[in-house]
């Protein structure tokens, strides 16, 4: 190069941002692909169900509460909850003799390249809430019995003040009867 000739600068290497620390390590951030996957084998589920299956054994109300997919995407679990209760197993063992029609089902309704394996599970969470609202409505203890159960006030031995275990106001003296 001659002295006269500026020099040439290369243009610096560009850098990508750096991506948000999560789950995976600081390199990889949460995707949102999972619950795209599963929001779409979802709606077809729910589309196909509410067209109805020829099998004897599926009856009631049958809702999904929820599709979890494996880490891996090769399963979906697919909760439902079937009403009436009583109809539940029987539902249960007709929806999983028909998981591969569903899933051939999702392959035609969804572009989903590779649809994870289906299998059915009863979500119970829905009755187990029930019966906790129920436990707390319960007419058997109301307030009033529940108040005459409880030891009075004054029956239990509290400390009142704070951590050092002086009341509130109370200066500190010598006198050690106070």
């Amino acid at each position: 190069m001659h002295r006269d000739e500026p020099e040439k600068k290369l243009p610096k290497p560009r850098r990508s941002k750096p991506r948000s620390s999560g789950p995976l390590g600081p390199e990889r951030a949460p995707s949102d692909r999972p619950a795209q996957i599963a929001g779409e084998i979802r709606r077809a589920l729910q589309s196909e169900l509410s067209r109805g299956l020829n099998d004897p054994r599926v009856q009631g109300m049958v809702s999904i509460t929820e599709v979890v997919l494996s880490p891996d995407f090769s399963v979906a679990r697919v909760r439902v909850s079937v009403l009436p209760e009583d109809r539940s197993p029987l539902t249960l063992s007709g929806l999983r003799a028909g998981a591969g029609f569903l899933r051939r089902r999702v392959m035609d309704e969804t572009r989903i390249s590779r649809v994870p394996r289906i299998e059915f599970e009863l979500d119970d969470r829905m009755k187990r809430q029930a019966a906790l609202d129920a436990a707390i409505r319960s007419p058997g203890v109301s307030d009033d019995a529940a108040a005459e159960q409880a030891p009075p006030p004054e029956a239990s031995p509290r400390r009142r003040g704070g951590a050092d275990g002086k009341r509130a106001g109370e200066e500190e003296s010598g006198d050690p009867t106070r």
